[in-house]
């Protein structure tokens, strides 16, 4: 889902065949159900902002790296310790999760108005001028942010979670 408020992604954990059976056999009540989900997420979170660190998509490639002349700009600032998409953390630091009520799924998505850019990615041309002016490289007619993926569930992540639920079940006296 993407929107100018943000960028998430729903992840249903029945989609998961371990948890799925899991679950199948789990008598949770409302409120256990609930700090299921919620443990779930913020783990989700912590993956997602893991990410930031080894600059990889859920699927596991490597983010495009940045261009030359964002790199020299970013020296002249003194920001040359700077990652990809990290900046001053902010979009990192946005990375939040919701219990979708009635579901068995956790919504997983950054806050802030350009996550989704940095997410899919996008072509942003001027509204109402020639060019839009770019620190670093002046005026352009068009600029090209490329698609970073940082939101999604990749195949270490699944096992982490089906990790949490059978730790989680485990844990519940008078579940079947």
């Amino acid at each position: 889902m993407a929107d100018a408020q943000g960028a998430s992604v729903s992840f249903d954990l029945k989609e998961v065949v371990a948890v799925k059976k899991m679950l199948a056999n789990a008598s949770l009540s409302s409120a256990d159900r609930g700090r299921l989900l919620q443990s779930i997420g913020v783990e989700m979170e912590a993956q997602t902002q893991e990410r930031f660190d080894t600059q990889k998509s859920p699927d596991g490639n490597s983010w495009k790296a940045l261009a030359q002349k964002t790199k020299d700009y970013y020296n002249s600032q003194g920001w040359a310790a700077r990652s990809i998409l990290v900046g001053e953390g902010t979009l990192r630091d946005s990375i939040t999760s919701e219990v979708q009520g009635g579901a068995w799924a956790v919504l997983v998505g950054a806050t802030m108005e350009y996550a989704a850019v940095h997410q899919f990615g996008k072509e942003i041309v001027p509204k109402s001028a020639k060019a839009l002016f770019v620190s670093g490289y002046g005026m352009l007619k068009k600029v090209n942010i490329p698609a970073r993926p940082y939101l999604g569930v990749s195949s270490d992540d699944a096992k982490a979670i089906e990790d949490a639920v059978a730790n989680f079940l485990g844990g519940k006296a008078g579940v079947k």
